[in-house]
């Protein structure tokens, strides 16, 4: 997801009760996933940690097809965010500032346009991508494995990490392309499948006032 113009996700705890709130929730939900994994373990019972491990790996992809997207395009990429809440640490990558954040759920990338050769199509491009990069990893699996493999239940590990990467990639990439606002502290952002649209009512001199700041 990108945030607009003016706009930053939503901050992550901060108080020492909301922290505690964040700690007890995510314990219950680690010992509950626990429980029900002892029970009559089955190798498809892994689905559901995979799942999870699936989608922070992913959040990194989605946000760097955006940013890789940019730069391919010839913009500038002022941060990557990964994950919501306090910085835990900065790096740069690829040239760009990145940024890992304490709770691993959402992030963004900020791009800046560097000219005003089609600008709309390029900013609709680069919401596309994050999503976009999420699709093209499953195909590919699913063309190397082959759709009836992809399908079958399987006691292999391996298979079943898989199967759970590219269900977290379908439903995170259908999840982003749905046309909704989200509402930060800062004001408004947009999904990626809404960026999709009204990047094409954005008018040019707009992206000439992001060049100039």
């Amino acid at each position: 997801m990108l945030p607009d113009d003016e706009s930053l996700p939503d901050r992550g705890p901060e108080t020492p009760n909301e922290w505690g709130v964040m700690v007890i929730i995510a314990l219950t939900f680690s010992v509950l996933i626990g429980l029900e994994l002892a029970k009559n373990f089955t190798v498809a019972k892994l689905s559901v940690p995979f799942f999870l491990i699936s989608w922070v790996l992913l959040l990194v992809i989605h946000e760097f097809g955006h940013a890789l997207a940019a730069r391919f395009l010839g913009w500038q990429v002022d941060l990557v965010c990964i994950g919501t809440g306090k910085v835990r640490f900065r790096r740069r990558i690829l040239g760009m500032p990145v940024e890992f954040r304490s709770i691993p759920i959402s992030g963004f990338a900020q791009p800046r346009p560097a000219d005003l050769i089609s600008p709309q199509l390029k900013q609709c491009v680069i919401y596309a991508a994050g999503p976009g990069i999420e699709l093209l990893l499953v195909a590919v699996i699913a063309a190397v494995l082959g759709p009836e493999t992809m399908l079958h239940r399987s006691p292999e590990v391996w298979l079943v990490a898989l199967q759970s990467f590219c269900a977290a990639a379908i439903f995170g990439a259908g999840f982003n392309l749905i046309p909704f606002p989200h509402q930060t502290r800062n004001g408004v952002a947009w999904s990626d499948g809404l960026g999709m649209i009204l990047s094409w009512r954005i008018p040019t001199s707009a992206f000439a006032e992001r060049i100039s700041r």
